[in-house]
């Protein structure tokens, strides 16, 4: 039985609306309670090519130059004398031109490792360009996870087969088809829970074992400033030197493991491609781009203007590291037995000495960690933890936020974090989110962090696609870079403090002592973390404050606090009632068991 309640939070699946059957609270709550008694007995995935095919070498040995970009003397550079060039990705602008410019920029090879691929202009106009690449020589291949790619195989057979040089792949389908049933999804997953829940959240972009660029975002309009109803603020890096075949090396790994399967494989998509029944794209106006990139055409092509965006906003870096989990997620390191990505986060965090300096979407830590984090504050008590995440009318998912709302007092009181939490229109929203597209967001229209990013001393950052969350410990692959360098920790905390900022977020406090109630708030907190009650105390122990005008900031066990800041509710900016009332009965009905989310 263990772990089947995570199994069901599997559905909210960090942006899949494909699997979101949770369309009410009470809905949730009776799905979890029946599929409690479902057996979670792992049943292995039966697939074409269980047995691993041999490993080539994706390395590419001869030299390459690049005449015509700015990023050829950095490679140059780079390779001659060991070192390495870092670029900061905040703005998804930036970050899909640079992808759109190594794209074009390509000689030898493209390796593509993603946790959502979806169908909308972005993801088409990346298509394109990868297809052209292809038909130049360049040897393609994409690595999608298979429970939040396209369900549409006849789009999949004709990438599939457009052109020898692109192959796609996906990893750990629980059927062997791209399209399937709800039911099915439900069987699976109550009978194959270790199997449908261990996904690849992997995200890594290289490019001739030269460039590469890893991070938080996956490829969709949001991650790309160019969402209608909500922009992601996320974080990547672009890396340019020997780190890059460190990537290299991981993406083999995943790319001839046995749990990454192509998608010719796929039973509907084969017979698709037999039939010949599929649509067939030959001109670039049939992706259908519309005018979302113009800017971004007008940059690429101008060799002064990707200098100044990328090349000299670039970073000399002496040290680099790369971590990847191992396909599967089976390898357990340290004193805590966690996964190699959680390894390294928490190796890093034990370095500090004076800040930690976060930035997670997902604020949910498990009870390996809560012990870590007690004993660190209780060892550390001088180290200043800030922590940059989502406010309930933020968040992407209600599910992961109710965790978070759960353990505030926790946070609090026993490791002392100072949190700040997005507002869902930051007054900085047009230096978060690249105002190009502005024009197209909806009057809804709100921010989300995405970004994955942890600030040891201004002295060293990890930047990846590990969230402070189960998944990611537990469950999800994930990869990330370690940049040992003080300008690039300054520029990062930089960002992530400007998201902190009051005029941004709101900062989480205790809630002031009110006569007689105060004294039991902090009793019935811990109650309804353990008996399934709803959740119906007006009273909790935590809430939203803002900095009144003309006072300084202070911490929230500061004496001065509550004469510096004022109280703005328990879920400020959350309109939906909806949202609120699913938010209060994930955390009472479920508290108990914390859920693998």
């Amino acid at each position: 039985m263990k772990g089947t309640v995570a199994m069901l939070k599997t559905f909210y699946l960090k942006g899949s609306n494909q699997f979101n059957i949770f369309h009410s609270p009470c809905k949730w709550i009776v799905l979890s309670l029946l599929l409690l008694s479902v057996s979670c007995s792992y049943i292995k995935p039966n697939l074409q090519n269980q047995n691993s095919t041999s490993v080539e070498d994706l390395h590419i040995r001869e030299k390459v130059l690049y005449p015509d970009s700015p990023f050829d003397l950095l490679i140059q550079k780079s390779f001659s004398k060991q070192q390495h060039f870092i670029n900061i990705l905040d703005l998804g602008d930036d970050a899909l031109l640079s992808r759109i410019h190594l794209i074009r920029q390509a000689k030898k090879a493209i390796y593509i490792q993603t946790f959502i691929w979806k169908g909308d202009e972005s993801c088409r106009l990346l298509a394109y360009e990868l297809i052209q690449a292809a038909k130049r020589g360049v040897k393609v291949k994409v690595i999608v996870d298979y429970i939040v790619v396209p369900k549409d195989p006849a789009q999949i057979a004709f990438m599939s087969t457009v052109h020898p040089n692109l192959e796609i792949k996906l990893y750990n389908p629980f059927v062997n088809k791209i399209r399937h049933s709800r039911l099915t999804l439900l069987k699976k997953a109550g009978f194959g829970f270790k199997n449908i829940n261990r996904r690849m959240h992997n995200k890594i972009f290289i490019v001739d074992d030269r460039m590469a660029i890893t991070g938080g975002r996956n490829y969709a309009n949001d991650y790309f400033d160019r969402g209608e109803k909500r922009n992601f603020n996320d974080l990547d890096v672009l890396a340019i030197g020997p780190v890059v075949k460190e990537m290299t090396d991981s993406f083999t790994e995943y790319w001839f493991h046995p749990l990454s399967v192509s998608t010719k494989d796929m039973r509907d998509v084969q017979r698709i491609i037999d039939k010949g029944t599929y649509p067939h794209y030959k001109e670039k106006a049939s992706f259908r781009l519309g005018d979302l990139f113009d800017e971004i055409e007008k940059c690429e092509a101008d060799y002064s203007c990707l200098d100044d965006k990328f090349i000299k906003k670039s970073y000399r870096v002496n040290k680099v590291d790369f971590f990847a989990d191992k396909p599967g997620k089976e390898e357990r390191l340290g004193e805590y037995k966690v996964s190699r990505s959680a390894y390294e986060l928490f190796n890093l965090i034990n370095q500090a000495q004076r800040s930690v300096v976060m930035q997670t979407p997902y604020l949910v830590v498990g009870r390996k960690k809560t012990k870590y984090f007690k004993k660190l504050a209780r060892e550390k008590p001088d180290i200043e933890i800030f922590v940059s995440s989502n406010s309930l009318a933020s968040a992407d998912h209600v599910h992961a936020y109710a965790f978070s709302f759960k353990n505030k007092k926790k946070y609090l009181k026993k490791f002392r974090w100072q949190i700040f939490e997005l507002k869902p229109v930051p007054e900085d929203t047009d230096k978060i989110i690249s105002p190009i597209a502005k024009n197209h967001r909806r009057d809804d229209f709100n921010v989300c962090i995405h970004s994955k990013a942890y600030v040891i001393d201004q002295e060293t950052v990890m930047v990846g696609s590990f969230n402070l969350d189960p998944r990611s410990a537990n469950l999800n692959t994930e990869v990330g870079l370690i940049i040992y360098d003080h300008k690039v920790a300054l520029a990062v905390e930089e960002s992530i403090r400007r998201d902190m900022a009051n005029q941004n977020s709101w900062t989480i406090g205790k809630r002031k002592k009110v006569p007689v109630t105060s004294r039991f708030s902090g009793i019935i907190d811990d109650i309804m973390k353990i008996i399934p009650i709803i959740d119906v105390w007006p009273f909790t122990y935590t809430g939203s404050f803002e900095l009144k005008p003309e006072k300084q900031s202070v911490p929230f066990y500061h004496k001065d606090f509550y004469d510096h800041y004022k109280y703005v509710g328990e879920f400020p900016g959350a309109k939906l009632s909806k949202r609120k009332i699913k938010a209060k009965l994930i955390k009472s009905f479920l508290g108990p068991m914390q859920p693998l989310i």
